[in-house]
């Protein structure tokens, strides 16, 4: 555990006032009560649902050796109490100073995008660790993984510490392969205020958070601030198929870096030369430096060839390409994206598709590929961008057989409302059920599905809950859909 006098925090800080000064240890940081331990220094953040200041009591109670704050409160006598005039800038000032040295044999790779950023930071993660026979951390929506050690995701990109943190404990494990998912929220927050990416990736930039975005050009403008983060010298790794990638090499440009792009359709540095995608599984060739490498993936759909180019792209300049094609091919998926879980009479398949692009872009894959009706179950999140739910219904109706509308993570909107802003988006050109409990509405689809149909059950994917009021309530979309065919069929 590293240990500093705390004249080198105030040293950091250069503008503060200080009462109860006393040049004590200082051998940690903690943001949240909850997560400080003995001889930490406390930083009391005032957020949007907490004010860190009302904690300082239960900080103090589990340890906490001093306190930093935006205005003066009473603490004991031996307490050093430091006032600044921004504690979430001071919060960053000292957490890079405390884990400078842990950070700099590290390589940072940064994912950003609307779609695809868990697969390819999986994708990454494999190539690495089987192609070269290292350990790494990815940092992502579905958990934090450490090499072996697993910790809950609470967000998509942790706080700012939270980082740090992960970070420090990749490099006493000697894990110098950092992966990190960078959502908008996080960019636009500066979550990873003072990360520096040796590589970052853009997957592509299609509407999603409106509710926190308010518009397009607010999304991309968040999105956008990754290149900041790029490393002179770095890479960036750019789907041009995605209308924003110019935005985003015009950038890169000033950083000097070396830009590497992937397409579908377009020249490019990795490009598909031909495809040949069925249920079972997806053949390419892929052209790079005039070169020609053939890929038979389980994976399937256009948005998967766009997450396996931009996994090559993000490691093909230091990874033998033999080594990344074997890894690539063997690559069995992550759980809830485009997961199949039952293919026997018909097909289930679970997947993480939660806005209108993501929802059209597996819906087209599907029904390039089926064989009888898509049933397609969804809901959309309660408290979030209520735009893009008619949206919603009017890209599953066109690209569907039969719709089930049904909750997703209603929080504190009723689920009735909900499903009715998607029917919105819906002429009645389809079969369409509104069952607003999703474990009937599930029951339903499994009940309905024939011979060569295929039901997807999308919006949820890997999540093993349902947010409903404040709590979240065990569920999982896989798990229910085997019971149901298990007792329906």
């Amino acid at each position: 555990m590293k240990t500093i006098k705390l004249n080198k925090i105030l040293n950091v800080i250069k503008k503060y006032k200080i009462i109860n000064y006393k040049n004590i240890l200082i051998n940690g940081i903690a943001e949240s009560s909850n997560d400080v331990q003995k001889g930490n220094i406390f930083i009391c953040i005032k957020g949007s649902s907490y004010d860190g200041h009302n904690f300082i009591n239960e900080a103090l109670k589990k340890g906490a050796a001093a306190v930093i704050a935006l205005k003066e409160v009473k603490v004991p006598g031996n307490i050093p109490l430091i006032i600044v005039k921004d504690t979430k800038e001071t919060l960053f000032k000292i957490t890079d100073y405390y884990y400078s040295d842990v950070k700099k044999n590290i390589k940072i790779y940064g994912i950003t995008g609307t779609k695809g950023k868990t697969t390819v930071s999986y994708m990454i993660g494999d190539i690495i660790k089987k192609g070269i026979k290292k350990d790494v951390t990815i940092i992502g929506t579905i958990a934090y993984k450490i090499g072996n050690k697993i910790y809950e995701s609470k967000n998509t990109t942790p706080s700012n510490l939270t980082i740090h943190k992960l970070i420090a404990e990749s490099a006493r494990k000697n894990i110098k392969n950092i992966i990190m998912e960078v959502s908008s929220h996080a960019l636009d927050q500066e979550r990873i205020k003072n990360i520096n990416f040796d590589v970052a990736i853009i997957t592509n930039v299609t509407r999603d958070h409106f509710d926190y975005h308010h518009d397009y050009k607010n999304y991309l403008k968040a999105k956008l601030k990754i290149v900041n983060n790029l490393k002179e010298g770095g890479t960036l790794v750019i789907n041009i198929d995605d209308k924003s990638s110019q935005y985003f090499i015009e950038k890169a440009k000033s950083k000097k870096a070396k830009i590497v792009t992937y397409s579908i359709n377009k020249d490019s540095d990795i490009k598909i030369f031909k495809s040949d995608i069925n249920i079972k599984r997806m053949l390419a060739q892929i052209k790079i430096k005039n070169k020609i490498y053939n890929i038979k993936s389980k994976l399937i759909g256009e948005h998967n060839l766009h997450n396996i180019m931009a996994s090559i792209g993000a490691s093909y300049n230091f990874i033998n390409m033999k080594k990344i094609i074997n890894v690539l091919n063997k690559f069995k998926g992550v759980k809830g994206r485009m997961e199949v879980i039952y293919n026997k009479d018909f097909l289930v398949i679970v997947d993480y598709a939660h806005n209108a692009d993501s929802l059209k872009e597996t819906l087209i894959t599907l029904n390039k590929i089926k064989k009888g009706k898509i049933i397609t179950l969804f809901g959309a999140g309660g408290n979030r961008d209520k735009g893009k739910r008619p949206i919603m219904g009017a890209v599953a109706e066109r690209f569907s057989d039969v719709l089930i509308v049904t909750s997703d993570n209603p929080r504190f909107e009723e689920p009735m409302e909900i499903i009715k802003d998607i029917l919105i988006g819906t002429k009645g050109n389809v079969k369409i059920f509104a069952i607003k409990n999703r474990r009937q509405a599930i029951y339903k689809a499994i009940k309905i599905a024939e011979k060569k149909d295929i039901v997807l059950l999308a919006g949820k994917g890997h999540e093993v809950y349902q947010e409903i009021k404040g709590k979240k309530y065990p569920f999982e979309d896989g798990k229910i859909a085997l019971r149901a065919i298990k007792e329906l069929k």
